[in-house]
């Protein structure tokens, strides 16, 4: 499964960028298969290797699920590429959904 990958600069943040969380947490409760990732922010050496490869100073990766309810919500947001399930990071944070019970 392909995963979409958002990144954002920090002065993105501090305009608000981040308001996708709140616009797709309240989503997850209708539809649970929602996942946002970000590498986790103890792995230094991975966001910056991300940076390098895909710009901004955080970045996101949406599954298919999240990618298309962002579309439906007419959030904006400006995806640059896809990565495979084995290219997300080892060491991830999730962002947005639930947390598989497997």
């Amino acid at each position: 499964m392909p995963y979409h990958v958002l990144p954002l600069t920090m002065m993105q943040v501090r305009q608000g960028a981040l308001a996708f969380q709140r616009e797709l947490g309240a989503a997850v409760r209708e539809s649970s298969p929602l996942k946002v990732y970000s590498v986790s922010p103890f792995d230094l050496d991975e966001r910056r290797r991300l940076k390098d490869r895909f710009g901004g100073d955080v970045v996101y990766f949406f599954n298919d699920a999240a990618r298309q309810e962002s579309e439906r919500l007419g959030l904006g947001l400006q995806f640059v590429g896809e990565i495979t399930d084995d290219e997300l990071p080892r060491r991830r944070t999730l962002v947005v959904g639930k947390l598989d019970s497997a």
